[in-house]
């Protein structure tokens, strides 16, 4: 699949996450814990990428606060992923910790598009924008080998 740049690659990774959660939260038994593994395998995806190509662009220019606060914010995602896929999806916590998860996922998401999407479409230039797309998409590839 081809993106005209970064931005694109990671919106179009927001709108799977959003569907694998609302996959996860929909469903039970075996259905369930497929769902939210690709879940846990897509966080850890976007996140690694997040964290090595989109965050520090972001952290160079104007928007260093906005890009630590990103940042930040993808850790203690990972962390609760973490937590819950140690938990196991049968467990009886498993239930609130995912509707936590799920709004801090909703919620971090949206901050990137609101907060820091804008920031590097003004301060980083269109051509380093479609560096950075195959620069993320190497680092989820060598991540998920």
């Amino acid at each position: 699949m081809s993106y005209s740049d970064v931005i694109d690659l990671l919106m179009e990774q927001h709108d799977e996450i959003r569907r694998l959660c609302a996959g996860v939260e929909r469903s039970r038994g075996p259905e369930r814990a497929q769902r939210f593994a690709e879940l846990v395998r897509l966080v850890h995806l976007h996140e690694r990428g997040a964290r090595t190509v989109v965050h520090p662009a972001t952290r160079n220019g104007t928007g260093s606060a906005v890009g630590v606060a990103r940042m930040l914010e993808g850790e203690a995602i990972e962390r609760s992923v973490t937590t819950l896929h140690d938990l196991g999806t049968g467990h009886l916590d498993f239930e609130n910790g995912f509707a936590a998860l799920y709004r801090a996922i909703l919620d971090h998401a949206t901050r990137e598009e609101l907060d820091e999407f804008p920031i590097l479409r003004v301060q980083v230039p269109v051509q380093r924008l479609h560096m950075m797309a195959g620069e993320l998409h190497d680092v989820q590839v060598m991540d998920a080998a």
